[in-house]
Protein backbone atom coordinates (compact mmCIF):
# COMPACT_ATOMS: atom_id res chain seq x y z
CA UNK A 1 0.00 0.00 0.00
CA UNK A 2 1.71 3.65 -1.33
CA UNK A 3 2.00 6.06 0.78
CA UNK A 4 -0.51 8.35 -0.69
CA UNK A 5 -3.69 5.68 0.85
CA UNK A 6 -1.72 5.37 4.17
CA UNK A 7 -0.92 8.98 5.21
CA UNK A 8 -3.98 10.34 7.34
CA UNK A 9 -5.09 14.09 5.75
CA UNK A 10 -6.43 15.75 8.52
CA UNK A 11 -9.14 19.19 8.38
CA UNK A 12 -8.96 21.99 10.88
CA UNK A 13 -11.20 22.97 12.88
CA UNK A 14 -12.97 19.88 13.33
CA UNK A 15 -14.16 20.01 9.80
CA UNK A 16 -14.58 16.78 8.04
CA UNK A 17 -15.63 18.24 4.42
CA UNK A 18 -14.74 20.93 2.34
CA UNK A 19 -16.10 23.49 -0.06
CA UNK A 20 -14.45 25.49 -2.88
CA UNK A 21 -14.42 28.77 -4.27
CA UNK A 22 -13.76 28.15 -8.10
CA UNK A 23 -11.82 31.49 -9.72
CA UNK A 24 -8.73 32.30 -7.65
CA UNK A 25 -9.29 29.53 -5.89
CA UNK A 26 -8.81 26.08 -7.27
CA UNK A 27 -7.51 28.20 -10.47
CA UNK A 28 -5.43 31.06 -10.71
CA UNK A 29 -7.89 33.16 -12.47
CA UNK A 30 -6.03 36.28 -12.28
CA UNK A 31 -2.84 34.45 -14.11
CA UNK A 32 -5.73 33.15 -16.78
CA UNK A 33 -6.79 36.28 -17.68
CA UNK A 34 -3.55 37.96 -17.63
CA UNK A 35 -2.47 35.55 -20.18
CA UNK A 36 -5.44 36.13 -22.44
CA UNK A 37 -5.39 39.90 -21.93
CA UNK A 38 -1.90 40.41 -23.72
CA UNK A 39 -2.53 37.50 -25.76
CA UNK A 40 -5.73 39.98 -26.88
CA UNK A 41 -3.71 43.15 -26.79
CA UNK A 42 -1.06 41.29 -29.48
CA UNK A 43 -3.94 41.73 -31.64
CA UNK A 44 -3.51 45.10 -32.21
CA UNK A 45 -0.22 45.86 -31.82
CA UNK A 46 2.87 45.66 -33.86
CA UNK A 47 5.82 44.24 -31.23
CA UNK A 48 7.60 47.12 -31.43
CA UNK A 49 4.96 49.24 -29.94
CA UNK A 50 6.34 47.76 -26.52
CA UNK A 51 5.17 50.66 -24.08
CA UNK A 52 1.35 50.79 -25.88
CA UNK A 53 1.12 47.01 -25.93
CA UNK A 54 2.05 46.88 -21.79
CA UNK A 55 -0.38 50.19 -21.86
CA UNK A 56 -3.14 47.97 -23.20
CA UNK A 57 -2.43 44.84 -21.04
CA UNK A 58 -2.63 46.85 -17.63
CA UNK A 59 -6.27 48.82 -19.08
CA UNK A 60 -7.60 45.03 -20.07
CA UNK A 61 -6.26 44.03 -16.09
CA UNK A 62 -7.12 46.69 -14.08
CA UNK A 63 -10.99 47.71 -15.49
CA UNK A 64 -11.81 43.32 -15.35
CA UNK A 65 -11.37 43.98 -10.98
CA UNK A 66 -10.95 40.18 -10.55
CA UNK A 67 -13.98 39.18 -13.08
CA UNK A 68 -16.74 41.04 -11.02
CA UNK A 69 -17.19 43.83 -14.24
CA UNK A 70 -20.00 42.56 -16.27
CA UNK A 71 -18.42 41.39 -19.51
CA UNK A 72 -20.88 43.85 -21.76
CA UNK A 73 -19.61 47.03 -19.19
CA UNK A 74 -16.22 45.36 -20.00
CA UNK A 75 -16.00 45.66 -23.49
CA UNK A 76 -17.85 48.73 -23.56
CA UNK A 77 -14.69 50.34 -21.51
CA UNK A 78 -12.92 48.88 -23.85
CA UNK A 79 -13.89 49.78 -27.15
CA UNK A 80 -14.46 53.21 -26.32
CA UNK A 81 -10.82 53.47 -24.73
CA UNK A 82 -9.45 51.33 -28.17
CA UNK A 83 -11.69 52.14 -30.52
CA UNK A 84 -9.61 49.81 -32.99
CA UNK A 85 -11.35 46.50 -31.30
CA UNK A 86 -14.29 46.31 -33.56
CA UNK A 87 -17.11 43.58 -33.43
CA UNK A 88 -20.23 43.76 -31.17
CA UNK A 89 -20.40 42.87 -27.72
CA UNK A 90 -21.81 39.25 -27.98
CA UNK A 91 -19.08 38.08 -30.32
CA UNK A 92 -15.93 39.78 -27.88
CA UNK A 93 -17.61 38.28 -25.09
CA UNK A 94 -17.92 34.80 -27.07
CA UNK A 95 -13.97 35.16 -27.94
CA UNK A 96 -13.40 35.76 -24.45
CA UNK A 97 -15.09 33.24 -22.94
CA UNK A 98 -13.15 30.44 -25.87
CA UNK A 99 -10.08 31.95 -25.42
CA UNK A 100 -9.42 32.33 -21.56
CA UNK A 101 -10.04 28.87 -21.35
CA UNK A 102 -6.71 28.17 -23.10
CA UNK A 103 -5.05 30.25 -20.53
CA UNK A 104 -6.62 27.86 -17.40
CA UNK A 105 -3.98 25.54 -15.88
CA UNK A 106 -4.49 23.14 -13.25
CA UNK A 107 -1.59 23.62 -10.90
CA UNK A 108 0.12 20.97 -9.09
CA UNK A 109 -0.39 21.80 -5.51
CA UNK A 110 -4.33 21.64 -6.45
CA UNK A 111 -3.87 18.66 -8.25
CA UNK A 112 -2.30 16.81 -5.49
CA UNK A 113 -4.89 18.37 -3.04
CA UNK A 114 -7.53 16.62 -5.12
CA UNK A 115 -5.67 13.63 -5.57
CA UNK A 116 -5.14 13.16 -1.54
CA UNK A 117 -9.08 14.24 -0.56
CA UNK A 118 -9.74 11.41 -3.34
CA UNK A 119 -7.87 8.96 -1.60
CA UNK A 120 -8.51 9.68 1.74
CA UNK A 121 -12.57 9.82 0.62
CA UNK A 122 -12.93 12.90 2.08
CA UNK A 123 -16.09 14.95 0.59
CA UNK A 124 -15.79 18.20 -1.42
CA UNK A 125 -17.24 20.18 -3.25
CA UNK A 126 -17.53 23.47 -5.47
CA UNK A 127 -19.65 26.69 -5.34
CA UNK A 128 -19.51 29.46 -7.90
CA UNK A 129 -20.83 32.23 -9.05
CA UNK A 130 -21.23 32.85 -12.38
CA UNK A 131 -22.67 31.59 -15.71
CA UNK A 132 -23.28 27.90 -15.83
CA UNK A 133 -21.80 27.01 -19.23
CA UNK A 134 -18.41 29.18 -18.81
CA UNK A 135 -17.61 27.84 -15.27
CA UNK A 136 -18.68 24.09 -15.82
CA UNK A 137 -16.23 24.76 -19.33
CA UNK A 138 -13.09 26.19 -16.94
CA UNK A 139 -14.16 22.99 -13.91
CA UNK A 140 -14.18 20.63 -17.41
CA UNK A 141 -11.10 21.94 -18.33
CA UNK A 142 -9.18 21.68 -15.41
CA UNK A 143 -10.27 18.12 -15.03
CA UNK A 144 -11.93 18.56 -11.39
CA UNK A 145 -15.29 17.36 -12.33
CA UNK A 146 -13.77 13.46 -12.28
CA UNK A 147 -12.96 14.36 -8.17
CA UNK A 148 -16.00 15.19 -7.34
CA UNK A 149 -20.30 16.07 -8.67
CA UNK A 150 -20.78 18.43 -5.72
CA UNK A 151 -20.63 21.31 -8.14
CA UNK A 152 -22.90 24.43 -7.53
CA UNK A 153 -22.68 27.28 -10.06
CA UNK A 154 -25.16 30.24 -9.23
CA UNK A 155 -26.88 30.98 -12.87
CA UNK A 156 -27.66 27.28 -12.41
CA UNK A 157 -28.27 27.01 -9.19
CA UNK A 158 -30.65 30.25 -9.17
CA UNK A 159 -28.76 32.15 -6.22
CA UNK A 160 -25.53 33.38 -6.23
CA UNK A 161 -22.91 33.45 -3.11
CA UNK A 162 -23.11 34.93 -0.37
CA UNK A 163 -27.25 34.16 -0.41
CA UNK A 164 -27.79 31.12 2.16
CA UNK A 165 -29.33 28.85 0.04
CA UNK A 166 -26.69 27.65 -2.35
CA UNK A 167 -24.36 27.20 0.73
CA UNK A 168 -26.77 24.89 2.23
CA UNK A 169 -27.75 22.97 -0.56
CA UNK A 170 -23.81 22.36 -1.14
CA UNK A 171 -23.82 20.65 2.81
CA UNK A 172 -26.75 18.97 1.88
CA UNK A 173 -24.82 17.72 -1.18
CA UNK A 174 -21.90 16.44 1.30
CA UNK A 175 -24.60 15.06 3.49
CA UNK A 176 -22.70 17.10 6.22
CA UNK A 177 -23.85 19.79 9.13
CA UNK A 178 -22.77 22.87 7.99
CA UNK A 179 -20.24 23.10 10.80
CA UNK A 180 -18.36 20.41 9.88
CA UNK A 181 -17.69 21.85 6.52
CA UNK A 182 -14.39 24.07 5.85
CA UNK A 183 -15.02 26.49 2.84
CA UNK A 184 -11.96 27.73 1.44
CA UNK A 185 -12.31 30.76 -0.74
CA UNK A 186 -10.62 34.52 -2.12
CA UNK A 187 -13.45 36.74 -1.48
CA UNK A 188 -14.53 38.21 1.75
CA UNK A 189 -18.18 38.96 1.34
CA UNK A 190 -19.25 36.92 -1.28
CA UNK A 191 -16.71 33.34 0.29
CA UNK A 192 -16.08 34.22 4.07
CA UNK A 193 -18.96 35.93 4.74
CA UNK A 194 -21.48 33.69 3.25
CA UNK A 195 -19.81 30.39 4.10
CA UNK A 196 -20.23 31.80 7.57
CA UNK A 197 -23.43 32.79 8.20
CA UNK A 198 -24.87 29.80 7.70
CA UNK A 199 -22.01 28.16 10.40
CA UNK A 200 -19.12 26.54 8.19
CA UNK A 201 -15.61 27.22 8.61
CA UNK A 202 -13.55 29.08 6.77
CA UNK A 203 -9.72 29.40 4.92
CA UNK A 204 -9.92 33.09 3.05
CA UNK A 205 -7.08 33.24 0.69
CA UNK A 206 -5.65 36.84 0.56
CA UNK A 207 -4.53 37.57 -2.84
CA UNK A 208 -2.37 40.61 -2.51
CA UNK A 209 -3.22 43.59 -2.98
CA UNK A 210 -6.90 42.68 -2.22
CA UNK A 211 -7.88 44.39 1.54
CA UNK A 212 -9.89 43.13 3.83
CA UNK A 213 -13.71 45.02 3.68
CA UNK A 214 -14.04 47.55 6.73
CA UNK A 215 -17.49 46.45 7.37
CA UNK A 216 -16.91 42.66 7.40
CA UNK A 217 -15.72 41.83 11.03
CA UNK A 218 -12.27 40.33 10.34
CA UNK A 219 -13.13 37.34 12.79
CA UNK A 220 -15.45 35.96 9.95
CA UNK A 221 -12.24 34.43 8.51
CA UNK A 222 -11.06 31.58 10.86
CA UNK A 223 -7.53 31.13 9.20
CA UNK A 224 -5.89 32.98 6.54
CA UNK A 225 -3.02 31.91 3.97
CA UNK A 226 -1.52 34.07 1.28
CA UNK A 227 -1.36 30.65 -1.65
CA UNK A 228 -3.36 27.82 -2.32
CA UNK A 229 -0.20 25.91 -1.28
CA UNK A 230 0.58 27.64 2.19
CA UNK A 231 -3.17 25.64 2.56
CA UNK A 232 -1.63 22.35 2.54
CA UNK A 233 0.19 22.19 6.04
CA UNK A 234 -3.16 23.50 7.01
CA UNK A 235 -4.42 20.08 5.83
CA UNK A 236 -2.08 18.03 7.32
CA UNK A 237 -0.17 17.63 3.65
CA UNK A 238 3.60 18.94 2.80
CA UNK A 239 4.45 20.59 -0.96
CA UNK A 240 7.51 18.94 -0.79
CA UNK A 241 5.78 15.09 -0.65
CA UNK A 242 7.37 13.06 -3.50
CA UNK A 243 3.30 12.67 -4.67
CA UNK A 244 3.32 16.52 -5.75
CA UNK A 245 5.13 16.90 -9.27
CA UNK A 246 4.25 17.22 -12.57
CA UNK A 247 4.51 13.60 -13.35
CA UNK A 248 0.69 13.52 -11.76
CA UNK A 249 -0.92 15.74 -13.90
CA UNK A 250 -3.64 13.97 -15.84
CA UNK A 251 -3.38 14.34 -19.72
Amino acid sequence: MSDLQTKKTLLPLQTSALLFDLDDTLHHRSKAFYGWAREFAQRYHDPAQKAELEGMVDYLVEIDNHGYTPRDEYFTRVQRNYPQVSGSHEQLIAEYQRDVIGHIVLEDEILYLLQKLQAQQIPFGIVTNGEAQQQKRKIQTLGIDAFTDCIFVSKEFGAQKPDPSIFLAAAQCLQKPTSEILFVGDNPEFDIWGAHQVGMKTVWIHHAPRQWPEQISPEVADLTVRTFADLLPLLGLHPGDAEMNGKNKQG
